[in-house]
């Protein structure tokens, strides 16, 4: 690795702005919304997972001229006020407003849009440190196929092949406090008809059965490349949603959440502490705070 990867290597992709991790790129730029719930512990767990992935390690630099603010938005205001001002009656969060009005939402649409907006930052999706515009756009393709895969795979939280929403519930539903986001989130309209009651009896054995088995690929390709990062020799977008999944379920049961990930090999092990310890250790500190 020369001096300028090394450098790119370690700089911070996010800045902690006391309830998540902001990415930097996106701070010098204008409006980043996150989801402010019923209280600070939900807004980092349940969401965590989405927030964190946004930008890799090789964002972080100085951005010039942009200016931004990061706005705070509760589970109703998403569906109401920022999907009618967006124009996007599906908007999620993060959601980047940029100056001309324009929304992205969607943190591999957020990638994308970074990996665009700065051609000579690292890449996000070849995992090799070097900018975006020295990349093949054939390397570019295939890392952005493999993050999309894992993106809907392993970072999706649909009950129909991942475990991880089901699984977590119970302490999710712990942290929701207030009348009406409590109705909003145990209602039929938003987990279906008795929704609220179904994942509440769920076989929990059964369910991190499940999740162990979702782990051991992860073990099994880090264990394929020794010292290196699921993306590549450098870490990037893939990374950054698995490790968002690890954190939603860290922030929600470290217990548990040793007993899935941690557990399962020490490569993984290994990986999970490289980026909680990374960027002046945010992601550890932010654990810990809880």
């Amino acid at each position: 690795m020369d001096k300028s990867q090394e450098n790119h290597a370690i700089r911070p992709p996010f800045e902690n702005n006391g309830t998540f991790l902001v990415p930097q790129a996106i701070r010098h730029y204008t409006n980043l919304y996150h989801l402010q719930a019923a209280n600070e512990c939900d807004t980092i767990t349940s969401h965590f997972d989405i927030l964190v992935p946004t930008v890799p390690s090789s964002l972080g630099g100085p951005r010039v001229g942009l200016d931004t603010g990061t706005v705070p938005i509760n589970f109703l205001d998403l569906r109401s006020e920022l999907a009618s001002r967006s124009r996007q009656p599906n908007i999620t969060v993060p959601a980047v407003e940029l100056p001309d009005g324009q929304f992205i939402y969607d943190s591999f649409r957020i990638a994308e849009w970074l990996e665009d907006s700065y051609p000579d930052a690292p890449s996000l999706f070849t995992g090799d440190g070097k900018p975006s515009s020295d990349a093949r756009p054939e390397h570019v393709v295939t890392g952005k196929t493999y993050t999309r895969l894992i993106d809907l795979g392993l970072g999706a939280s649909k009950s129909e092949w991942a475990v991880w929403y089901d699984l977590f519930f119970p302490q999710l539903d712990q942290q929701i406090i207030g009348e009406e986001h409590r109705a909003y989130f145990t209602s039929d309209l938003r987990l279906g008809p008795q929704g609220y009651q179904k994942l509440l009896a769920l076989d929990r054995q059964e369910l991190i059965r499940r999740a162990k088995m979702n782990i051991q690929p992860l073990v099994e390709v880090l264990r394929e490349r020794p010292n290196q990062y699921f993306q590549g020799t450098h870490p990037g977008q893939v990374d950054y949603i698995i490790f968002g999944r690890y954190a939603y379920c860290r922030m929600l049961d470290p217990v548990l959440t040793k007993e899935i990930w941690d557990e399962q090999g020490e490569e993984l092990s290994n990986w999970i502490c490289k980026l909680s310890q990374a960027y002046d250790g945010h992601a550890q500190k932010l654990f810990n705070s809880f």
